[in-house]
């Protein structure tokens, strides 16, 4: 055999060891193995339903509902059956604005004043220098989920919303600290409606959802009355897990306002997967896929991530989690509302995508599907992912346990509140939040601030209530704690509540 043929011959050979395993492994994966575990996953999570969708090499190669859509009901969940994404909204939004950059109707990283001059930050400097690129990565000092109560269970349109911004003070240097903020997400969006004229909502419609065909997606729960393969929210209320209403998040949109299910998903994931081509249409460029799809804001890599993912870099992009598995680039998001969990991974380098729907909050189900499916496409040893989650659950439980149990140690017991409690009722105001109020009803106090934010009081010790809130919220306790405060007259001066953080309201006389 001459040189040349050997050559030949072992090239062909590389050839074949690079590409063959990955198709190997894709006709090696036993989908249908994954029924058996995800229904006693949903078992162990008393999740009502969920649907999986699968892309691999530019196809959706599996779509499956399990579970019901409504507790109580046997309609069941299909690949068909809408969810709301929340959080993965923001890679669209992202995208839209990336389109417009193309077209050259704004720069990532024009000043967001020259598009919305009335826009206005805590500290002036930021007004004045805050960029579109520092909307989308979470960098403007401001607290993760800060000014969440505004939009959650409220009713406040969009130009309301931010005009309540210059009011929030942060908690961190701008661009040196990162905290995940929907409310940027908002001001990103109304960026892109200045630039245009046109809102958000219809911008996604035409550039994005028309285009792919994704004609089962909407940028509203409203736009769900009146649908039939829609499943419902679930959250445990007083103890019953039981269906609950959506949230209309209509005031913060371009955040967390879509709704989906895993077929016109996974129309998504192929148009990200190649860059922004989807079925011979270049939707949006290359260029754009890459500069949000690569690491705008360093995160680091815990010890537990390292060990069990094989992670060495982490940071965000533009509406993006940039990461890596197992020596592959992961481009991943997650979204959560009340009982509503989503989480979409991307692996460009495998042309693998994987999306996981739930309409009951623990976040965990999702991630524990994603890795079982990651780690069959990618020829991983099986791992029981559902019992790893399961211990971090119950780890939890414990610290809370063990927290409730300080709690009631620290609590001062034999005494009362300082006045009549129809003396801390009244009408509460602050800056951020607008009104809220508290009222005597059947004989205990009664914090509302919205129908997410209201709950009964409980005197706890001196003047502080504690809140089990009616209708609680997936990432909030179920339990808060209220101070009052009093002059040195003994009137009610104002009251501390805790949302995420804790909020000071002042008294209205």
């Amino acid at each position: 055999m001459s040189l040349i043929i050997r050559r030949l011959t072992f090239l062909v050979a590389m050839l074949v060891l690079l590409v063959v395993p990955a198709t190997a492994r894709a006709q090696e994966v036993d989908l249908e193995a994954l029924d058996a575990w995800i229904e006693n996953l949903m078992e162990d999570w008393s999740t009502p339903g969920l649907a999986v969708g699968i892309v691999h090499g530019d196809s959706l190669v599996f779509a499956r509902g399990y579970g019901v859509r409504t507790l109580g009901s046997e309609e069941p969940v299909d690949e068909h059956t809408r969810f709301a994404v929340a959080s993965n909204s923001k890679a669209f939004t992202a995208a839209v604005l990336g389109m417009l950059v193309e077209e050259e109707m704004l720069g990532w990283d024009d000043r967001v004043i020259d598009h919305l001059p009335d826009f206005q930050m805590w500290d002036p400097w930021v007004t004045r220098d805050i960029r579109v690129r520092d909307l989308l990565t979470h960098r403007s000092g401001l607290a993760t989920f800060g000014g969440d109560h505004l939009w959650i269970g409220a009713t406040n349109g969009r130009e309301e919303i931010i005009s309540r911004v210059r009011f929030m003070e942060p908690v961190g240097p701008f661009r040196a600290s990162f905290h995940y903020q929907n409310l940027m997400f908002l001001v990103a969006g109304q960026v892109g409606h200045a630039a245009t004229g046109r809102s958000w909502n219809e911008m996604i419609a035409t550039r994005i959802f028309s285009p792919l065909g994704m004609n089962e997606s909407s940028t509203s729960v409203r736009d769900l009355v009146g649908l039939e393969n829609v499943a419902s929210a679930h959250e445990v209320v007083q103890g019953e897990l039981r269906p609950v209403d959506y949230d209309n998040v209509d005031g913060v949109a371009p955040a967390a306002a879509i709704n989906s299910n895993v077929v016109d998903m996974a129309r998504w994931m192929r148009l990200n997967l190649k860059e922004g081509s989807f079925e011979g249409s270049q939707v949006f460029s290359a260029g754009t896929a890459r500069e949000m799809q690569r690491i705008q804001y360093p995160l680091g890599v815990s010890a537990w991530a390292a060990e069990n993912l094989g992670r060495r870099f982490n940071g965000y992009g533009l509406g993006w989690f940039i990461s890596d598995y197992k020596g592959r680039k992961v481009v991943s998001h997650s979204g959560g509302l009340t009982g509503m969990i989503s989480l979409q991974t991307l692996l460009p380098e495998e042309g693998l995508g994987v999306i996981v729907l739930t309409n009951f909050a623990p976040s965990a189900p999702t991630s524990a599907i994603t890795y079982r499916i990651l780690d069959a496409y990618l020829g991983e040893p099986e791992r029981d992912w559902n019992e790893v989650f399961v211990g971090f659950r119950n780890q939890g439980e414990d610290r809370a346990a063990q927290r409730e149990e300080r709690l009631q140690a620290a609590r001062v017991t034999g005494t009362e509140p300082s006045l009549p409690l129809e003396a801390y009722a009244g009408t509460y105001t602050e800056a951020v939040s607008g009104e809220t109020t508290v009222r005597l009803e059947d004989g205990h106090l009664v914090f509302d601030y919205n129908p997410r934010h209201l709950g009964d009081l409980e005197h706890w010790h001196h003047d502080v209530f504690r809140v089990t809130w009616r209708h609680p919220i997936f990432d909030m306790a179920a339990q808060s704690f209220l101070r009052f405060e009093l002059d040195e007259k003994g009137d009610v001066t104002g009251l501390e509540v805790t949302f995420y953080d804790p909020i000071r309201f002042e008294k209205v006389e």
